[in-house]
């Protein structure tokens, strides 16, 4: 059994704002263990299936679509990407982009894109600071302005670009077009009175505490606590004891019993 550690993130900034991968072996970028400030996936000696970040957004993020696994693995060499998105704080008139609009397909959005149209077919939702946000790969969507939220994805950077606001970056429309959901089925969207999520690629718990404590034991490969609020202490029965604060993340490796106390928030993911 190895020891629970602190990461520093990858800071990749954004025309928009920036992001922390706060959990990352991915090529792209990759977070560090604290406090040696150790390779991640040198460390951990594999990579893992899930990638976890801070993303703040002050302005709009492109609208965009991301491939599913075979998809990804045959024209990216990555994973694919489904995702979710817990909000950490918005303004007063918060919005995402979340799906499109029934009884499209390739030929109607083709042309919809064509024309310049698209705003006119997708979906917008509010959100508030605690909401969950599910994003299936397949799904139309977009973070738009005053918003700070926590992401848990699959272990991929393959984002395909439908619209971009004005700004002069790469577009991928004819792979945008491959690997939309046209049958808006696959589950996206807000999660109401989130408690916990469970995919085939990631679970994420939501876990309060106010002045209490709750004991965990990691049977998977490993767990991860990625604080949103408040303050507060891990303890391992090992003895090991590391601070809550916000924005952090918390690796717990295979075989750990932990407990949390203290005046926190926070997601527990595996």
């Amino acid at each position: 059994m190895g020891r629970m550690f602190k990461t520093e993130p990858f800071y990749s900034p954004r025309p928009w704002g920036y992001e922390l991968w706060t959990l990352s072996t991915h090529r792209s970028g990759q977070s560090l263990v604290l406090p040696e400030k150790e390779n991640l996936l040198k460390y951990l000696g594999e990579p893992l299936k899930i990638l976890i970040k801070i993303i703040k957004a002050d302005e709009a993020l492109s609208v965009q679509v991301h491939p599913g696994d075979e998809y990804a693995r045959i024209h990216e060499n990555d994973m694919g990407k489904t995702e979710c998105w817990y909000i950490l704080d918005a303004k007063p008139d918060g919005k995402l982009i979340a799906g499109i609009k029934k009884g499209l397909d390739r030929q109607k959005m083709t042309e919809i894109l064509k024309e310049g149209k698209l705003e006119d077919v997708i979906e917008y939702i509010p959100v508030k600071k605690g909401d969950m946000v599910f994003i299936p790969h397949g799904t139309v969507h977009a973070i738009m302005g005053g918003l700070k939220l926590f992401e848990i994805q699959e272990s991929s950077d393959s984002t395909y670009r439908m619209y971009d606001w004005g700004r002069d970056r790469e577009m991928h429309i004819e792979k945008s077009l491959d690997v939309i959901d046209y049958t808006c089925t696959n589950g996206a969207g807000k999660i109401e009175n989130f408690t916990k999520l469970e995919t085939p690629y990631f679970r994420v718990e939501k876990i309060v505490l106010s002045d209490e404590s709750a004991t965990y034991q990691v049977t998977e490969e490993f767990q991860t606590l990625n604080i949103c609020h408040g303050s507060g202490k891990v303890v391992s029965t090992e003895g090991q004891e590391l601070s809550l604060e916000p924005d952090q993340t918390i690796y717990i490796p295979k075989g750990t019993e932990y407990t949390i106390s203290g005046n926190v928030e926070l997601l527990r993911t595996w």
